[in-house]
């Protein structure tokens, strides 16, 4: 037996949980914040432990609550809001509750009142009018009454429940829309949204081009959110993921919202009293168990997504911090790849951490964290760069790559096409 050798290897593979930690990683706040509604929804070991708004009774992320309305007093001939008036929502909310109110009869007036109360800041209800008409005492047909008076006279989307109500409301008002979209908002968003295109079109018995066509249409002429405190014609500005400040010579760096979340404190009492737990039907348990361990894996990746962005935005704010300081009128030179590699993590998760988020500057301004990676050189020089430098002749897909670690995010095809303008032959001719 000299012949046998034996030998240890190390083999990393994609599991599922590193799949749902990336996705989450790549969500931006408005996302991140649909995300964890749904899990609420769907996992009853989750529990949501943000302070109630001491106004509106909400639960909401750390800092303001976002309410719309800070007191509300029904007033004869419609409801007028009132309070405040630094606190009150802007002229076009009024004039919508206005609107409402002829539309309705003097009864129902005074709900408007509790639906408005009950909007947040991206126009979207807290609650379902079935339940919000449970938690006020009253037919819910009188709740639906209000909440339809609002949606007809204002912007297609607002008053929606969620991210698929409000598309579905923006859909009524486009009837030049592909008829595959609606199929597709109903029941299909997350893959659409992790480009699984051919998936999608074999789910629905359609081609690819009408997936993509759907999805081009909804990219162009829908909107992800009607937000309240920005009139009803204007888009819906930049929403800060992380917030830099600047502290004497330092640069503090914070997330703008991070979810607050627990298990269940029944279900964690229940799980600790074995004997309990032992009485229960073993479809119970199961499902008591299956509760328990996909919620703390959900509380886990909440946690390791706070963590690498934050430790993005604290790498790329020292990088940056003489831009951030006022000392330079641009950011310096900055790849994905430098601050990958000062947190020894790969330059995936840096692009998924920065992909699609934004960033308050310290002047107040919102852009685009993306921004903060200034560039040395134009696309054209570094890649006349690159070519003068290779030791072999790299492909258009290897320069591809090797732009993207120098800042330019460019498709090989445009590769191929910057290069033809530069005069550069194709690999085999140089």
């Amino acid at each position: 037996m000299s012949g046998l050798r034996h030998e240890l290897a190390q083999a990393v593979g994609v599991t599922p949980a590193l799949v749902q930690t990336a996705h989450l990683l790549a969500l931006p706040d408005l996302e991140l914040q649909q995300h964890v509604r749904e899990a609420l929804a769907a996992n009853p070991a989750l529990d949501d432990d943000a302070p109630a708004c001491p106004v509106c009774g909400r639960r909401r992320g750390p800092g303001t609550c976002g309410c719309a309305v800070t007191r509300t007093v029904p007033r004869p001939g419609g409801p007028v809001l009132d309070g405040d008036p630094a606190d009150e929502p802007p002229g076009e909310l009024a004039d919508v509750v206005t609107a409402a109110a002829a539309l309705l009869p003097a009864a129902d007036r005074a709900l408007l009142d509790a639906v408005v109360a009950d909007l947040d800041d991206r126009g979207f209800l807290d609650r379902a009018p079935d339940r919000l008409a449970a938690d006020l005492g009253v037919p819910a047909e009188r709740v639906h009454r209000a909440v339809g008076a609002i949606r007809r006279v204002s912007a297609p989307g607002f008053c929606a429940v969620d991210l698929v109500e409000c598309l579905l409301l923006q859909l009524d008002a486009h009837p030049d829309a592909p008829a595959v979209l609606r199929a597709v908002v109903r029941s299909h968003l997350p893959a659409l949204a992790r480009g699984r295109l051919p998936s999608v079109a074999r789910a629905l018995g359609v081609s690819v081009q009408q997936v993509t066509a759907a999805r081009d249409y909804l990219r162009a002429r829908l909107r992800p959110c009607v937000p309240v405190d920005r009139g009803t014609a204007r888009p819906p500005r930049l929403r800060p993921d992380l917030v830099l400040a600047v502290d004497g010579e330092q640069v503090r760096v914070t997330l703008a919202w991070q979810p607050r979340l627990r298990l269940h404190p029944d279900f964690v009492a229940l799980a600790a009293d074995r004997q309990r737990v032992a009485r229960l039907p073993a479809a119970e348990r199961e499902v008591l168990t299956r509760s328990l361990a996909e919620a703390t894996a959900f509380l886990d990746r909440l946690d390791q997504r706070a963590r690498t962005l934050h430790r993005v935005g604290v790498e790329v704010a020292a990088r940056q911090r003489a831009f951030l300081l006022s000392r330079e009128p641009a950011p310096g030179p900055l790849t994905r790849v430098d601050v990958a590699a000062a947190l020894g993590v790969h330059e995936s998760t840096v692009s998924r951490a920065v992909q699609g988020k934004a960033v308050e500057l310290p002047g107040g301004r919102v852009v685009a964290l993306g921004e903060l990676f200034g560039r040395s050189r134009s696309v054209h020089e570094c890649l006349r760069g690159l070519v003068g430098a290779e030791h072999g002749p790299l492909s258009d897909a290897e320069l591809a790559r090797a732009l993207a670690d120098h800042g330019h995010v460019v498709s090989r095809s445009a590769v191929r096409k910057y290069r033809q303008q530069l005069g550069i032959p194709a690999q085999h001719l140089r």
